[in-house]
């Protein structure tokens, strides 16, 4: 169901849609023959125009939470709009309302298997780690704690005291998987499958401890 709008606003949302188009058919390739000016009035054209019709609307128009993070500004600043990508949201928010809508975070308080290798004991150990609002909770033996989205501190500490090799930028991954759960709204399979190739990457940098070096 569209959303509603009076004369006035649908000759806009035209207006717009026409903007639009025509900037899309430059950045394509399209029609490379049209001027940096005239892009660029195209833009402010765009960004003033919707502005005017999204503080007209309400209620207000949304945009995805990533659209908003990315831009630095909330969608009633002015400046909101000067991008394709916000103009090309509001568009499909007039179009329908839900368009827009975030995915739910279905993977909270989930269980998850982190299955590392270690030369220590020469097998595969089990750990659990549970996916909460805080981050990840991580459970190995006697061993357990809240990490926060990137694991840590309490990853490292439990591999370290297993004497665990494991990449530098582990809880940059970890944070990663973390936060594409909350905005992609993945499966507990997928989010599963994303630790099983992690927990795979450090038992590879495990086994590959050179031991005819070390003391």
């Amino acid at each position: 169901m569209k959303v509603y709008l009076n004369t006035e606003q649908e000759k806009m949302r035209d207006h717009i849609q026409d903007l639009y188009n025509e900037a899309m058919e430059y950045f394509k390739g399209k029609s490379s023959d049209i001027p940096s000016e005239r892009m660029e009035e195209i833009i402010n054209e765009m960004g003033d125009l919707c502005h005017k019709l999204h503080m007209q609307l309400n209620p207000k128009p949304k945009h995805h939470k990533y659209m908003i993070e990315n831009s630095g500004m909330q969608p009633e600043d002015p400046n909101f709009y000067y991008h394709v990508h916000t103009v090309e949201d509001l568009l499909k928010y007039l179009k329908d309302p839900h368009a827009n809508d975030d995915p739910e975070d279905i993977t909270l308080n989930q269980k998850f298997e982190f299955r590392v290798y270690t030369r220590r004991w020469g097998h595969y150990d089990l750990y659990q780690i549970t996916r909460n609002k805080d981050g990840w909770f991580i459970s190995h033996l006697s061993h357990k704690g809240q990490g926060g989205k990137n694991a840590e501190p309490v990853l490292s500490y439990i591999l370290r005291h297993d004497s665990v090799s494991y990449p530098q930028n582990l809880p940059r991954i970890m944070e990663d998987i973390w936060i594409r759960a909350e905005d992609e709204g993945l499966t507990k399979e997928q989010v599963q499958e994303m630790l099983n190739q992690v927990a795979e990457w450090v038992s590879i940098v495990e086994k590959s401890y050179p031991d005819n070096i070390a003391r």
